[in-house]
Parts: structure tokens; C-alpha cells; sequence
């Protein structure tokens, strides 16, 4: 019986679901089964995995990034228990099961975890990622920072053959303002293998112009009040990768990435009869105040590079040694009656990540072990003005995680991670020396009750700053010694159930975690540290309908509370910013013919109340539905893809701008958009 096949067929097909599987993958044996490096930092078949894992690949982001090239749009549509999106460059308010999220490219890490500036997943162009790998639920395996899971973007591979090229064209536009809104993008990709060596270079420049809502009015360049905006914006993207395969056992491989997006609009965030005052949407021109009255321009701008060696035989077992280094440059929006600020980031590092099997006669297992080093200096200045903080961290982690097939019955694994971290704090007071030591366990299983249906589950442990240098700015701190405790240590639990038939495949979890100093804002936006507990539900099931139709969708349930005087009661819910409303997500991709295929997905938002009294609390949530329609055709020598986005041209504010409710969050959504594109392989 192949029940792990079946299980990978599963997991294949509950959430990333590309056109190219027409068939169900259990009844199609020539479909290659995913493999992922996220869970265990070494490849693993996906139906190897006991957690709960989404995979968005290729075929899916090819969809995804015609009709919304913004990658916190795309996770959202595809993967349960993540907040919908901002329809802005930021994530903040994006929660990966009410939690933060790491977010790496090809393992690397992207965020800034001591000064948290929410640009994690605006770090690399979509045209760059051949599929996303996601891990829903906390986990400790690339360091801390992952309470509610990760991301990890792993990056395009050469093709085979000498020299492979790809060119693709595309342009979007607002169906109100074509003009104002017309917004283009080109790749360009070459790739090959050449006996030993292989090579990929891809580059990427979006030019973006304005959007406009339902109503026709134009949107705020930073639609959520410095936090970060897309429109205006030009941007670069810029991927390499080399290897050298020295022999059928050794391989070494680098990798270049440099993603810049950086916003001059034409009108600045202010009116030009006011001094400071907000915009009241509409937002109309004439309003406005005309330039760009920034002192830098807005955005993001990102480095990350690897160098790592391989060896699949020494002495029994396979090691990678890497050494990586990541620069971050966040700046925010000029926001009126603040200074202008700008986070920067820089992180060296090194991981040696070993396998072993281990054979104890009728017990044979796996074992991957490894040790870590990170050194990541983080800076948040004012551009003009005086304040300057900065942290300095050190972190060295040692980590041992086993995996025991148990017959065809069941697969079972467990690990502990040992983290020490040192963070110099200088600039702010108080300055001094924060250390922080953690040990974290995991462990998780997935049983095989029949042919069609899997129990999964498992608790892991995760491990992060909790935004320090940002608590250390709002409290009344006298010594550092008193900031230790604002390491913030969550427990994870989750249970499930995956089935897998013919024609359909379906996935029921349930998870629950703890926290005893979680991290939200107060009304006056200074951080606050309590105990709390975030629970829900997530489902997704597809159906090969016939040959041709593929159905499926999602759902995903989320609730929160938090102890406010840390007296065991949980008192309130916490806030919109932190717990999402419902997300509901169905997707119909029909393929009549080989030369054309037609995609429609419909996203829902769904009410929400609560009685947090936190930053983003408090307000009633209104709901709201997204219908996008795609179609790509054999066209020339090409393919031709036309997308719709908000369809039915509907008019909604999304969840981040209601959870503020404040006059400079009051922008609503883009209202319908058409895009083309062109792709052509050579």
C-alpha cells in the first residue's frame, strides 16, 4: 500500500493547486511528487512531512502573479490561516495563524526581528520564485523569529540544456483611468548546464503608476499611513545563481538577489491648504500637495547572497555547509507630524546542516543535526533628526531532529534546538548587554489509518526577540536587565486529518498556542507584552470534477485572546491586526483544450467584532468578496494570459485599513483591473 504517496497527493493538492495536474496525482504515476526543504532543512518528499506545509507552486504563481504581483496578495489567495492583504508594501498586520512569520529566500533570513519594519515578503520579484513554501504553525528550525510559522521563497533553477531562455512582457491598468493607472513589467531569464556547471541569471524592472478604487477616486500612494505603498513605484529585481557540480557527490552553489522598490510619487501625504493635515478620501489632485515632499524616497531595498557546499557521502552521512549574507533598507512614508525613519539591517551567518541514517537493527531512522551563527546589526534612524537605535545580536544554536518510519504504518519525528543570543543595545537607553538562552523541543507524527485517510499532529516551540528595540524605546527601562524577559517563547499545537481519493483530497487541522508575553500596540502605539492564546481551524479540499474542471477552496478560522493582568483570566480578544476575520477562498481552473485554460478564484473576507482595547481593536469588521478571472492561450510562438482582478468591480476597505480606523486609513481597495502578458521560451 503507497501511503505516502497518498499523503503527498494530499498535500500536492489541498491548497496549491497548479492547471498542469490535470490528473489527481494518486491516479497519475508520472507526476513528480514535490520536495521541500522547509521542514528539516534537507530535501524532503512532501508526503514524507508531518505538519502542516502549503505549497504554491510554479503553474499556481504564474497565475497568481498575472493577476497581483504582490506577494503578501498571492500568499493570502493561496495559503490558509494567513491575513488577507494589504493592497500595500507592507505585511504588517499579516499574521500567519494570528502570529509573526519568518520569511527567508532559498533559507535566508529577510526579516529584521529586532526592529521589526514589516517588509519581509517585498524582498524579492515573483518572476524570481519558482514555488513558496509555507509552514503553518510555529517552528524553530531556521533560528527564531517563526511563531507563527514560515515562509520560504525558493528561488528559480537552471533548466537543462545548454542555454534556455524565457522573455516575458506584461501591462496592467485601472478600467476607470487607463491612463493614470497603466502600470507595465518585463523579464528576462536565461538558464543552462554546462557539463559541470550550471548558470541562471533573471532580471526583472515593474513600473508602477497609480490605482484607483471602485469609485474611480485615486488611492493614497501609502493607502495605510506610512506603512509602505506600491503605487508610483519602480522596481528591480536581479537573481543569479551559479553551481558546480564538482563530482556525482560534491556540489557548490552561489546565489545573488537584489530587490529595490522605491516610490517617487508625483503628489506628497499632505494637502497643500494644510499644514500636516491628512487627506480626507476621495483623493483628487488638485488636493494634493504637488512633488514629492519626502526627505528620502519610500520603500524597500534588499540584498541576499549564499555561498554553500554539499557532500552526499561523508563517512554515511550528507552535510551542506553555508555562509550567507543579508542587507535590508526599509523606508518609511513621511508621515505628517513625525520624522521620517529608515531601518536598517544587516545579517552574516553560516549553517552546517548534517543527515545521518542510523540503523539499531529492526529501528533503522534518520537523523539531521546541525549549528547555527547569526550576527545581525540592526539600525532605526531618523533621516533628519537626532534618534538612532541600534541593536547588535549574536546568536549561535545547536539542533538535533530524528524522523522514524514506523513499517508503513505511521512516520514519526522530534527535535530539540538550543539557541544562546546576545544583543548590545546602544543609542537608546538603557544601553547594554540583553542575553537570552532557549531550549526548544518539538515533536509530531502522521498515522496512516487506510488507504485514504492520514492522522497528523505534533507541539513545537518557537523562539523570537519580540521586536526589542521597539520595546526598549517605549518603556521606562533603567538596565537591560530588565528587558530580558521580553524574549517571547510560544508553544504550538496542532491536529489533523488528511484524506485522499481518486478524484478528490481534502485537509481538516485544528491548532491551538500559548504565549506568556505576546506582543501587540496599545492606543498610543507603544508595545505591550501579555500572556495570550490564539486557536482556530483551517480546511481545504479539491476536486477533479472531470477531465477538464478542477474545483477547490479554503477556510480558515482564527480567534485570539490575551490575559491582561496576567491573573490566569483571559479578559478580551485581541486585536483585528493580530486575528484576521474568516477567510473563505474557491478556486474553478478548466482546461477544454491543450492550448487554453481559464481560471477563476473567489476570495471572502468575513465579519468581525471584538472587544480588544488594543491598536486595531475594537472596530466592527465588514466583510467583503473578491472575484478575479484568468485565461492564458497558445498565441504565435508564445503564451497570452489576460487576468481581471475585482471582477465585479466591487467596493470594500480591506481588513488592515478597517483594524485602523483612523482618518488616513480610510483608502479603499483597488477597484477592477485588467492585466496582460505575454510569455515566450526559447
Amino acid at each position: 500500500m503507497k501511503f505516502k504517496s497518498l499523503v503527498g497527493a494530499t498535500l500536492m493538492t489541498s491548497v496549491a493547486l497548479p492547471p498542469a495536474m490535470a490528473q489527481p496525482a494518486s491516479s497519475d504515476p508520472t507526476v513528480d511528487e514535490i520536495v521541500i526543504k522547509s521542514v528539516r532543512r534537507v530535501a524532503t518528499p512532501i508526503s514524507e512531512v508531518t505538519r502542516s506545509v502549503t505549497v504554491v507552486t510554479q503553474d499556481q504563481l504564474d497565475i497568481q502573479s498575472t493577476l497581483n504581483r504582490s506577494a503578501g496578495a498571492v500568499i493570502a489567495q493561496s495559503v490558509p490561516g494567513f491575513s488577507p492583504s494589504t493592497e500595500a508594501l507592507t505585511n504588517f498586520g499579516q499574521q500567519l495563524r494570528g502570529r509573526n512569520f519568518q520569511t527567508l529566500i532559498d533559507g535566508v533570513p529577510q526579516d529584521t526581528p529586532l526592529r521589526n519594519g514589516a517588509r519581509s515578503l517585498q524582498s524579492i520579484d515573483i518572476d524570481a520564485v519558482e514555488q513558496i513554501e509555507v509552514i503553518r504553525g510555529g517552528t524553530a528550525i531556521y533560528g527564531f523569529g517563526a511563531d507563527g510559522g514560515l515562509i520560504n521563497y525558493i528561488t528559480k533553477r537552471p533548466e537543462d540544456g545548454a542555454f534556455n531562455a524565457i522573455a516575458k512582457t506584461g501591462l496592467s491598468f485601472s478600467t476607470v483611468h487607463p491612463d493614470d493607472s497603466l502600470s507595465w513589467n518585463a523579464n528576462l531569464q536565461v538558464s543552462g548546464r554546462l557539463v559541470a556547471f550550471d548558470y541562471l541569471v533573471s532580471g526583472t524592472f515593474v513600473n508602477r503608476n497609480g490605482t484607483f478604487d471602485a469609485d474611480g477616486n485615486r488611492r493614497l500612494t501609502d493607502p495605510v499611513g506610512a506603512q509602505g505603498g506600491l503605487d508610483e513605484s519602480d522596481e528591480y529585481n536581479v537573481l543569479a545563481k551559479l553551481g558546480f557540480q564538482i563530482d556525482p557527490d560534491q556540489r557548490l552553489e552561489g546565489n545573488f538577489t537584489f530587490f529595490s522598490l522605491q516610490q517617487d510619487p508625483d503628489f506628497g501625504a499632505r494637502l497643500s491648504t494644510g499644514t500636516g493635515q491628512l487627506f480626507v478620501p476621495p483623493f483628487t489632485p488638485e488636493l494634493a500637495l504637488a512633488g514629492n515632499d519626502q526627505d528620502a524616497n519610500p520603500g524597500n531595498e534588499a540584498v541576499s547572497g549564499y555561498l554553500t557546499y554539499s557532500h552526499e557521502d561523508v563517512f554515511g552521512s550528507s552535510i551542506e555547509v553555508q555562509g550567507y549574507y543579508q542587507q535590508i533598507d526599509t523606508t518609511f512614508t513621511l508621515f505628517p507630524g513625525f520624522a521620517q525613519t529608515e531601518i536598517e539591517s544587516e545579517k552574516f551567518g553560516a549553517r552546517l546542516t548534517g543527515s545521518t541514517p542510523v540503523d539499531l537493527g529492526k529501528v533503522p531512522f534518520d537523523v539531521t543535526w546541525g549549528v547555527d551563527y547569526l550576527n545581525d546589526e540592526t539600525r532605526q534612524f531618523e533621516i533628519v533628526g537626532a534618534e538612532d537605535a541600534t541593536g547588535d545580536q549574536d546568536a549561535i544554536a545547536g539542533f538535533a531532529q530524528i524522523e522514524i518510519p514506523i513499517g508503513e504504518l505511521a512516520i514519526v519525528t522530534a527535535g530539540v534546538r538550543h539557541e544562546n543570543v546576545k544583543i548590545d543595545v546602544t543609542g537608546v537607553t538603557p544601553t547594554g548587554e540583553l542575553t537570552g538562552s532557549e531550549t526548544l523541543f518539538n515533536a509530531s507524527a502522521s498515522i496512516f489509518v487506510t488507504e485514504e485517510a492520514t492522522l497528523f499532529g505534533g507541539f513545537s516551540q518557537s523562539f523570537s526577540p519580540g521586536d526589542i528595540l521597539r520595546v526598549i524605546t517605549d518603556g521606562s527601562f533603567a538596565t537591560t536587565d530588565q528587558v530580558e524577559l521580553e524574549f517571547v517563547r510560544t508553544n504550538n499545537y496542532e491536529a489533523g486529518v488528511r484524506f485522499a481519493f481518486h478524484r478528490w483530497t481534502a485537509e481538516a487541522v485544528g491548532f491551538h498556542s500559548t504565549s506568556d508575553n505576546g506582543t501587540s500596540f496599545d492606543p498610543s502605539l507603544n508595545i505591550i507584552t501579555q500572556p495570550e492564546r490564539i486557536f482556530g481551524f483551517e480546511a481545504s479540499i479539491a476536486v477533479q470534477a472531470t477531465d477538464q474542471l478542477r474545483l477547490g477552496g479554503t477556510f480558515s478560522l482564527v480567534n485570539g485572546e490575551v490575559d491582561l493582568n496576567d491573573d490566569g483570566e483571559f479578559d478580551e480578544d485581541l486585536p483585528t491586526t493580530r486575528i484576521p476575520p474568516e477567510k473563505i477562498t474557491f478556486f474553478a481552473d478548466y482546461a477544454p483544450y491543450p492550448w487554453w485554460d481559464l481560471y477563476g478564484q473567489i476570495f471572502y473576507s468575513g465579519t468581525q467584532s471584538n472587544d480588544s482595547t488594543a491598536f486595531g481593536g475594537g472596530s466592527d469588521i465588514e466583510d467583503y468578496v473578491l472575484v478575479d478571472l484568468f485565461s492564458s492561450f497558445d498565441v504565435g510562438p508564445g503564451e497570452l494570459s489576460i487576468g481581471v482582478t475585482n471582477l465585479l468591480n466591487n467596493d470594500y476597505l480591506p481588513v488592515i485599513n478597517q483594524a485602523f480606523n483612523a482618518q488616513f486609513s480610510n483608502v479603499q481597495g483597488p477597484g477592477r483591473r485588467v492585466s496582460f502578458g505575454y510569455r515566450v521560451a526559447y
